[in-house]
């Protein structure tokens, strides 16, 4: 018999550390091969397909989820269709940081002016979790999971559209007044999103990136934070309140100017006025030109009406504006034109800095509304003559040949009835309105209606921007005036910006050419020298063609708020109540 000597103390100290690793060895490699999700549920990639397929195919068409996808549904069941309904997005229950990640960029829709639950956010949520959840009943799991995959496939083309082409098509909500270029959202570019190797970054990637995009955002950002702020009214009086005057509702001024950002408190003390103290005026004269009002300091109705306006309304105005610039970006275009059609005013743009800015007049609201085009500025014609529109004939020619029977002739007005020129001795306002065959024709003087200068680029609507000898309309807070075209305040300074560069014409010989005075006597003769050969074979009797060496793009736009290159917030009237029409479709 064999016999087992006791351990010293040194073994048995040896045996029981071994033993302790051992056991804490075995006891971390358990723990390593704790199966995944995948393995937990038993995933099994074919059954998860055909249920895929079988969603696709047979649609629940009383479900909500159905309901949520019915846009797309066909889209997005033919190309699934033609991957054998393979999963693109959530392949498995291990798919949960890509949902994450999906629904944090979903989640922040609101940062565009856009509903996270216009591209499923919470449904996605809740169909992945249910899919994961230990108490889902197992053969619902992969009813789940697809219902998921669904519903983020739908997510991510219609948040991509969005993104890349705007939620609304403004060709089909304005067909008769959006002529800015636009790209087709279903194009052969649709399913771009689904061939990405890195979907989150693509969806990043894709968001606008212009500074007056971003402008807005934060403008949004800063509305939406005093929403909910208290905003009395301020009571609407037709009396004007100037500095000096006492004024009982000051106080309620005072607290929107803070509120807005036109008062700084910390600079001057205020303790219950009731006067209109002169300290106030200057940030009442920035809040006015902020809302493209005439700042004179004084508080009338308007700056009353446009002080109650309240962050709810500007934060509908914001998400309307960030709709319009996802339509088009034209932000990095080195340099172009922009007539804001709401501000009145066109500017010189330049890698996203402007130059300068001029007054304009544009089209009356109702028949007479400027379009939004765009256009190549490529000549301009000084001393133009005006071939009055048929329109323009009966609605206005007619009427002032009734109340002055020389009416035409002050105007320097020929007549032409079937191509002939007819006297105007005897020619009644009956005989012009009762007839189609009359054409007129203003010719080129100081009272031509399109002024000294105009400046042509090709649109389908006749539409150019021109001088006019009507000043007064300059001087107006709206001025929407005209019969479509736009009247520039300052021509010559559009023009000399135009003509930078340009080997033939200068901006003293165009003055010189439209009687305007030169005072270099040099340059008046240099100018009578070359005068023959600059308008050879461009010019018709005292009307002359100027071309650019390099046409220039032209953007007539609307849009109601911007942030300016100050950072400071404007607003503007809906003048053609554009921003109306667009809120049906957008927001309600």
């Amino acid at each position: 018999m064999k016999m087992v000597l006791p351990l010293s103390k040194e073994k048995t100290f040896f045996l029981i550390v071994v033993t302790l690793i051992a056991f804490i060895g075995c006891d971390k490699k358990i723990e390593s091969v704790k199966p995944n999700l995948d393995e937990e549920f038993n995933f099994n990639q074919a059954e998860y397909e055909a249920v895929l397929e079988h969603s696709f195919s047979f649609p629940d068409t009383t479900d909500l989820l159905y309901q949520s996808i019915k846009e797309n549904l066909d889209t997005l069941k033919s190309f699934y269709f033609n991957i054998n309904f393979k999963p693109i997005f959530i392949k498995s229950y291990e798919s949960k940081s890509f949902v994450d990640s999906l629904l944090t960029i979903i989640g922040k829709a609101e940062e565009h002016g856009l509903n996270p639950e216009n591209y499923n956010y919470t449904k996605i949520k809740n169909e992945f979790s249910e899919s994961i959840d230990p108490k889902t009943y197992n053969k619902k799991r992969y009813l789940h999971l697809a219902n998921a995959e669904m519903l983020a496939a739908n997510a991510i083309l219609t948040y991509s559209i969005h993104m890349r082409h705007g939620v609304v098509n403004p060709r089909k909500i304005f067909a008769e007044s959006y002529y800015l270029p636009v790209t087709d959202s279903l194009n052969q570019k649709l399913f771009e999103p689904f061939e990405q190797e890195n979907i989150i970054e693509y969806l990043k990637n894709i968001q606008p990136k212009s500074e007056k995009y971003k402008k807005m955002q934060a403008a949004l950002k800063r509305f939406v934070g005093i929403k909910d702020f208290e905003w009395t009214a301020i009571p609407v009086t037709d009396k004007k309140v100037e500095p000096g005057n006492v004024y009982p509702s000051i106080d309620l001024v005072i607290n929107k100017l803070i509120t807005l950002g036109f008062l700084d408190t910390s600079k001057m003390k205020i303790n219950d006025l009731v006067l209109y103290d002169t300290l106030l005026t200057a940030p009442i004269k920035s809040f006015q030109r902020a809302n493209g009002l005439n700042d004179d300091g004084i508080i009338g109705k308007t700056t009353i009406e446009r002080l109650n306006i309240t962050p709810m309304e500007y934060v509908d105005k914001i998400k309307l504006t960030l709709e319009r610039f996802r339509w088009l970006d034209y932000s990095d275009t080195a340099k172009y034109i922009l007539a804001n059609i709401p501000d009145f005013k066109v500017y010189a743009m330049e890698n996203g800095v402007e130059k300068f800015n001029i007054i304009i007049c544009v089209g009356r609201k109702g028949k007479w509304e400027t379009p939004n085009l765009y256009g190549q500025i490529s000549y301009m014609v000084l001393n133009p003559t005006w071939s009055v529109p048929k329109s323009i004939i009966q609605e206005e020619i007619v009427s002032g040949l009734r109340r002055d029977s020389l009416y035409l002739k002050k105007r320097y007005f020929k007549v032409y009835k079937a191509g002939e020129r007819v006297s105007l001795d005897g020619l009644t306002a009956h005989e012009l309105s009762s007839s189609n065959r009359y054409s007129i024709v203003q010719d080129p003087g100081a009272g031509n209606a399109l002024g000294k200068i105009k400046f042509m680029f090709k649109n389908p609507f006749g539409v150019y921007l021109h001088d006019t000898p009507t000043r007064a309309p300059f001087k107006y807070v709206n001025r929407a005036v005209s019969h479509g075209c736009l009247r520039v305040e300052k021509p010559m300074q559009l023009a000399e910006y135009l003509l930078n560069n340009n080997s033939n014409w200068t901006t003293d010989f165009i003055k010189i050419e439209v009687g305007q005075k030169v005072d270099n006597p040099n340059v008046v003769e240099e100018f009578n020298i070359k005068r023959s050969n600059l308008r050879k074979n461009h010019s018709y009797g005292v009307t002359t063609e100027v071309k650019f060496d390099r046409s220039i793009p032209l953007f007539v736009d609307y849009y109601t708020v911007w942030v300016d290159e100050n950072g400071v917030f404007n607003y503007r009237d809906d003048v053609y109540d554009r921003d109306k029409v667009l809120r049906k479709y957008f927001l309600e």
